[in-house]
């Protein structure tokens, strides 16, 4: 599957209102805080063909609800009712109450050239029915449309479909994240989707690849590569796969971020001697500003969503500890005073919390604050270690790597800790970053 393919995928994917939401008695508020069941059965098969979309559509859509943490989901193994219809009156509701169902979703797909979908032959259909099996209250139906190859992303439409319906908040399935990989061997950069499915290598160049970072739009990713020996920081346009030179100094060029605009890069560079944050130019790599100077080594800037500050670690103060400057210059202020090493600061896209890594007894673990650094709450202990956070588009995610398993897997916390589910399989998989389209 080639960059330019992954990046349209999305776009097949048209959400199509059959029938206007119902009135909505449930609502859950807090991912990981609520186990409300949802049971939901495979998606019917309308037509003799499409079975394999059919079956990728509903893991897809299965997962996701299960990663979300809003739900407890129902074996389907367990479910009574078994091939009934799925609109309103097609079914009895008490064969769900009987499993202790409360949201139910049913489904059903049309295949190619189904009049009910798509006479042209190019696109297959979904209807999904969301309920209250309580109440006996349909929620919501609606029809969404793509191509067959855009099974898997229709399923995220579903699952997201049903996530707006029962809390109100939009969901991010589908989405997508860079992270660095050494399956092949080697630490490359690579890009999947929010459940890990559909993995594209970004590089292939036998090098030590590390620190990617998507750019607003989500067209570019920026990362810094050994290939020439030095750690220069380059940057790839995915819908041409261009590969520019931004900032190949002697020394460190690393941990790149993009201004929330896409004009700016802030990284950390060495110039004879410690690093400092600096700012570039997105496209010339021509030099903006040095934020920082002296007081040991600062890394991992990234910007407020506002633009107007940069979040980083230092040394300055003795330990490794997270501060703020203003991306105009300043007196930079420290923000965590827990631990005496507190290194790799993310920001939350809504710009109230931050999750950094702060070292423990028993390694590394992820820590989230408001941005004063106040609520203090530890997402991991006790579990290996946990580095790299990074937030999902909706600001109530916050994904990191972890070696509990042994090797390290990219795992997806509630930002209360309370759930928490692996992403990748496999192993090797660190720093991972998500994309955040601009709207």
């Amino acid at each position: 599957m080639t960059s330019r393919l992954l990046l349209c995928l999305g776009l097949f994917v048209a959400a199509l209102q059959a029938t206007p939401a119902m009135a909505q008695s449930i609502r859950i508020r807090v991912a990981g805080s609520a186990d409300v069941p949802l049971a939901a059965p495979k998606v019917q098969l309308m037509t003799q063909s499409g079975q394999a979309q059919a079956d990728q559509m509903w893991d897809a859509m299965y997962k996701d609800l299960t990663m979300s943490g809003y739900f407890k989901m129902l074996d389907p193994s367990g479910y009574v009712e078994k091939d009934k219809g799925v609109e309103p009156g097609a079914f009895d509701f008490d064969a769900w109450r009987l499993i202790n169902t409360t949201v139910l979703v049913k489904s059903r797909m049309y295949g190619l050239g189904h009049q009910a979908c798509d006479r042209s032959g190019k696109r297959i259909c979904v209807d999904v029915f969301v309920y209250n099996a309580e109440t006996g209250d349909e929620l919501s139906s609606k029809q969404f449309r793509g191509v067959p190859r855009a099974a898997r992303y229709l399923g995220h439409a579903m699952a997201n479909h049903v996530i707006e319906v029962t809390t109100g908040i939009k969901g991010w399935f589908g989405s997508r994240f860079t992270a660095v990989g050494n399956q092949s061997g080697n630490k490359e950069i690579y890009v999947m989707d929010s459940d890990g499915q559909n993995v594209l290598a970004v590089t292939r160049n036998g090098a030590i690849n590390l620190s990617p970072a998507f750019s607003p739009s989500g067209s570019e990713i920026a990362w810094t590569s050994y290939k020439k020996s030095n750690p220069d920081l380059y940057v790839k346009d995915l819908r041409t796969g261009a590969t520019r030179t931004l900032s190949n100094v002697k020394g460190v060029n690393t941990s790149p971020a993009f201004s929330p605009d896409g004009s700016i890069v802030a990284l950390s560079r060495s110039v004879g001697g410690e690093s400092d944050i600096f700012l570039l130019n997105a496209k010339t790599g021509a030099v903006i500003r040095q934020l920082t100077t002296g007081g040991g080594i600062d890394v991992s800037p990234v910007f407020t969503p506002n633009g107007k500050t940069i979040v980083f670690a230092s040394e300055r103060g003795g330990g490794a500890q997270v501060y703020t400057v203003p991306v105009l210059g300043g007196t930079p202020k420290r923000l965590t005073f827990t631990g005496d090493f507190n290194i790799d600061p993310a920001l939350s896209p809504d710009g109230k919390r931050f999750a950094w890594v702060g070292r423990s007894e028993g390694g590394f673990d992820v820590y989230v604050a408001d941005l004063n650094g106040r609520n203090v709450v530890r997402l991991t202990q006790g579990q290996g270690d946990n580095e790299d956070p990074t937030w999902t588009p909706d600001s109530k995610y916050v994904m990191f790597s972890s070696t509990r398993t042994g090797r390290s897997e990219l795992w997806l916390s509630t930002a209360d800790g309370r759930h928490q589910t692996q992403v990748t399989k496999g192993g090797g998989w660190t720093q991972p970053s998500w994309t955040f389209p601009a709207e």
